[in-house]
């Protein structure tokens, strides 16, 4: 795939998009919105890809929205938001495969959602989290208002919000934003390691297990165990439950190949 402001690696079974505009920190320019919805596009739809990664070239995962692109085609920020960067989200949050954001330094604005919109995250010692809204007279966006309260509760999002404050790694790992923090010379290949040890495992499991419990943030609780017994009432009778419960017995790890 040969896109202008992103670099696409297949490695096996593991994909990985990078953001390559690293003499700007990643600063999300209008042609990197289009790059970054065709690329979670491709990804999501190719059946060889287990697992993905969402990372940044250079110092920094992504200092947010380029604030010196002059010529854009937007309308106003709400197309931007909803024609321009909503479909990438929504790849990344719907696709039914693992997307573990690698975060290098500053994570920054539109950029910290696009963290916080994977499943899981992997973080350098010297990288952090900032909602840098408030600095321009602006709100949280890229679902931001969402995410951040989830984590850390009201009080300590909206302190950081309004005050622009950054989150840095050892607070995200304690606020359970961050799955792993990592020296920064040992990022990429920790990411990598731990996404083809997940590549390994039963891709339904993985999958059905994100929808579930995506889903599960705006459902009741009756309503995720019914849906679990729904699911569950499919895959006991699929053949990667059947080579998992063999392996198990003659004690080996399965092959869901």
């Amino acid at each position: 795939m040969n896109l202008e402001t992103i670099q696409v690696l297949n490695q096996g079974k593991v994909s990985t998009i990078m953001l390559n505009r690293p003499d700007m920190l990643n600063a999300v320019n209008e042609q990197l919105v289009w790059d970054l919805q065709k690329a979670t596009e491709n990804v999501m739809n190719d059946d060889s890809v287990k697992v993905v990664i969402l990372t940044g070239a250079g110092r920094g995962f992504s200092a947010g929205a380029d604030l010196s692109e002059r010529k854009a085609s937007w309308s106003g920020s709400k197309d931007a938001l909803i024609r321009g960067y909503k479909p990438s989200f929504e790849n990344i949050i719907n696709m039914p495969k693992p997307v573990i954001a690698s975060v290098p330094g500053p994570a920054a604005g539109i950029g910290a959602a696009l963290a916080m919109s994977c499943d899981l995250r992997v973080m350098s010692e010297d990288s952090y989290l900032l909602s840098v809204f408030s600095n321009i007279a602006l709100v949280p966006d890229g679902g931001l208002s969402w995410f951040l309260p989830k984590f850390m509760g009201y009080a300590k999002a909206y302190e950081h919000a309004i005050e622009a404050k950054k989150i840095l790694a050892s607070d995200c790992l304690k606020y359970g934003i961050a799955n792993k923090v990592v020296p920064s010379d040992q990022l990429e290949q920790i990411t990598l390691d731990w996404a083809n040890q997940l590549a390994k495992r039963s891709s339904q499991s993985l999958n059905h297990t994100k929808r579930l419990m995506r889903e599960s943030l705006a459902m009741s609780y009756w309503d995720t165990f019914s849906n679990e017994a729904e699911i569950q009432n499919e895959l006991t009778v699929s053949d990667q439950n059947r080579e998992a419960v063999k392996a198990f017995l003659e004690k080996r790890e399965p092959n869901f190949d």
